[in-house]
């Protein structure tokens, strides 16, 4: 079996994560996709927005119709700084039979070799970049496997500063279940109001 790791803030998750880990299972790029929200990554220190019981909400919420995900909530409950290779590692173990990959977003690639061991990250997965267009791979990915026709126009930095200024971005941008819970929660700057008909 291949095991799709495919981690992040999700802060908050939208459309374009769930269609990559859609376009992962329809392409067969993997069987299963572990989707990991990190607890705090070590680029961006203080960065995420809302806390993690929050964001692993939203993600349940946004992938409970997909049964090929698997949840992954082991870097929020450990708290701290994320380490891929650390949470990889202890997945690796748990799962000897199978294949893995790693799933990385393009605007990740240039700072590859700044993520902690990223040697050994290599030797437990096969790299997986999610592009939308030619992307220059430099080493250590110079072998990654490349996804260069994703589109999707959703990013968390649009979706946050439209919730911050009180619009509601659609269900194209931000799953229902997920725009549901912002506005039950008043998450993101979101004013409580339900603006939709």
């Amino acid at each position: 079996m291949i095991r799709a790791l495919y981690g992040g803030s999700f802060d908050p998750i939208h459309a374009g994560h769930v269609a990559v880990a859609r376009t992962l299972i329809e392409r067969g790029l993997a069987d299963r996709v572990h989707v990991m929200p990190a607890s705090q990554s070590p680029f961006k220190p203080g960065s995420t927005t809302t806390s993690g019981a929050d964001r692993i909400r939203l993600v349940e919420l946004a992938l409970a119709q997909e049964p090929a995900v698997i949840i992954e909530d082991r870097e929020i409950r450990r708290a701290g700084t994320s380490y891929t290779v650390d949470s990889l590692s202890r997945l690796v173990i748990e799962y000897p039979d199978d294949q893995w990959r790693l799933v990385i977003g393009a605007d990740n690639v240039a700072d590859f070799d700044r993520w902690r061991d990223p040697q050994r990250l290599l030797s437990l997965a096969e790299p997986m970049v999610i592009a939308r267009g030619p992307v220059d791979l430099q080493p250590p990915l110079e072998q990654a496997l490349v996804i260069d026709d994703f589109h999707h126009p959703a990013t968390a930095t649009m979706i946050r500063r439209e919730l911050a200024a009180g619009r509601m971005p659609g269900p194209e941008f931000l799953p229902t279940a997920v725009a549901d819970d912002i506005i039950a929660h008043g998450l993101y700057g979101w004013s409580g109001l339900d603006p939709r008909p």
